[in-house]
């Protein structure tokens, strides 16, 4: 059987020295596509023609920003590969990675797309760059081969197929969980989708504490919970999964204990806890550091932690603290990854943020389900 031809397809808004970067790799892959479409979703930066003149790309131009699943559809319709191969314009392939992804299609017959990961040295210097990225790296790597949804950040899909389903849903005018409800889609359609985790790309994105919230709680977090209650599929993998879903009651718990003692007026409860998350906080100025020592990470976070549980040792001051304790236990293999990869520092500076993130998926879920309880009760989904 011939190599299939490879489309690449990448929508792009304002994607300045990025999208430079991206297709640079993609002119580097050790496999040859046959074209390579950059889609300029109504840019004002004046980048994307440098970028593509560079490796001779391909653009098509749209005049009014419609968001990436508009523009990812627009790109496939006008490509002409067996295979349509999606980048997102803050990443950089590996040099083998469109070879992977095309190799598992062309050696399993019956799969219809297949989907990467992030490598985990993510490309942005930043604590939260790094943070964020390293745990998608972790959820891919540790989650099943045989997938139920999909990813259009590094990913392949034949293109007859991708047609026949109906291509991305349009109605995401920003980036969402498209990819989520397409994959949904595809599996529901008969059709296999793989996760190959040697299939490894480098995401250059900066994370900001403002763009993780909004993320994680209105662009993905409550679609992806009403589109799970509307579709009654929530498969134990990825975000979902049971480690996941145990945090996010947890988080929950933890939410309502400190409502409650703040309303009940007994704040000196949540000493420990706060000396905790605050110690650990604190250690995300020396997270970054080449070269650190565990011992003073541990009794940075250690001794204020026992000194305030030795201040307020009554039950209620223990509950907040054995809570987040709780949700650190959820997640013990992430932790073990980060410090390989880094320090017991940026282990512990970890722990905020993992504390916020299943806050904000605990957020996501309540107003998920309340959003679908109102749909149901005017009667917008289908019976």
């Amino acid at each position: 059987m011939n190599n299939p031809s490879v489309s690449v397809v990448i929508p792009v808004h304002n994607g300045g020295p990025d999208l430079q970067a991206c297709l640079q790799a993609i002119a580097a892959s050790s496999w040859q596509v046959h074209e390579c479409i950059v889609v300029d979703d109504a840019s004002d930066d004046n980048m994307t023609s440098r970028a593509a003149d560079a490796i001779e790309a391909r653009v098509i131009w749209l005049n009014t920003q419609h968001g990436p699943s508009f523009a990812r559809n627009r790109g496939v319709e006008e490509a002409s590969g067996d295979i349509i191969f999606f980048v997102d314009a803050d990443v950089l392939v590996h040099p083998d990675t469109i070879e992977k992804g095309i190799g598992v299609l062309q050696s399993e017959p019956d799969t219809a797309a297949v989907f990467g990961s992030y490598d985990d040295c993510p490309g942005h210097p930043s604590f939260i760059s790094k943070y964020r990225n390293l745990y998608h790296h972790w959820i891919h790597q540790t989650a099943r081969a045989e997938a139920s949804t999909f990813w259009t950040g590094c990913s392949a899909i034949w293109r007859e197929v991708y047609l026949e389903t109906g291509g991305l849903e349009e109605s995401f005018g920003q980036p969402s969980i498209e990819d989520i409800e397409f994959g949904i889609r595809l599996c529901a359609a008969g059709y296999r989708i793989r996760l190959e985790k040697d299939m490894q790309c480098r995401h250059l994105k900066n994370w900001t504490l403002a763009n993780v919230l909004t993320t994680d709680i209105f662009q993905r977090g409550i679609p992806w919970m009403t589109l799970l209650l509307a579709s009654k599929n929530a498969p134990n993998d990825l975000n979902i999964n049971y480690r996941s879903r145990i945090a996010t009651v947890l988080a929950a718990l933890l939410c309502l204990l400190l409502l409650f003692l703040g309303f009940t007026g007994q704040w000196p409860s949540l000493i420990p806890a706060i000396a905790m998350l605050a110690s650990c906080s604190v250690c995300a100025f020396f997270a970054l550091a080449q070269k650190s020592h565990n011992l003073p990470a541990l009794l940075l976070v250690g001794l204020p932690t026992t000194l305030a549980c030795a201040v307020y040792p009554h039950l209620p001051g223990l509950l907040p603290l054995l809570l987040v304790m709780a949700i650190v236990w959820t997640q013990l293999g992430f932790y073990k990854l980060v410090f390989k990869k880094h320090n017991l520092a940026f282990a512990f500076a970890v722990v905020p943020m993992q504390v916020l993130f299943f806050l904000g998926c605990a957020i996501s879920a309540a107003a998920g389900i309340t959003i679908h309880f109102f749909r149901k009760l005017q009667g917008l989904y289908a019976h």
